[in-house]
């Protein structure tokens, strides 16, 4: 079976979601328990993360791991990151509201 990852799609997207949100590689190294080297190994493809790492930074970006693991940088996909991260914040009412007015949204058009 054939590895179809692409590690370093996914490293130079990590980097850049985590420079977005104005994440330190030294940030993610401490909470991790690693070392700056490691982090940058990663984003930089000279290691491979494990399911932690790639758990760790969906976690902390506010996205999902098939998202970070899906390399298509359409605006498309941007804009369904954005969206995911902003509706991870919500509470479970406000959710339901966001889902109500999305059924509006999409039966006026």
């Amino acid at each position: 079976m054939e590895n179809n990852i692409d590690y370093a799609a996914i490293g130079q997207r990590l980097k850049a979601f985590r420079k977005e949100n104005k994440i330190t590689q030294d940030d993610i190294a401490k909470d991790l328990g690693v070392t700056v080297a490691y982090i940058s190994n990663i984003e930089n493809n000279k290691v491979k993360m494990n399911l932690k790492v790639l758990s760790y930074y969906a976690t902390r970006l506010g996205v999902s791991i098939d998202y970070l693991l899906y390399t298509d940088t359409s605006k498309t996909s941007s804009l369904d990151a954005e969206i995911i991260k902003q509706i991870s914040t919500l509470s479970d009412d406000e959710k339901e509201k966001l889902i109500k007015m999305v059924r509006i949204y999409k039966n006026e058009q």
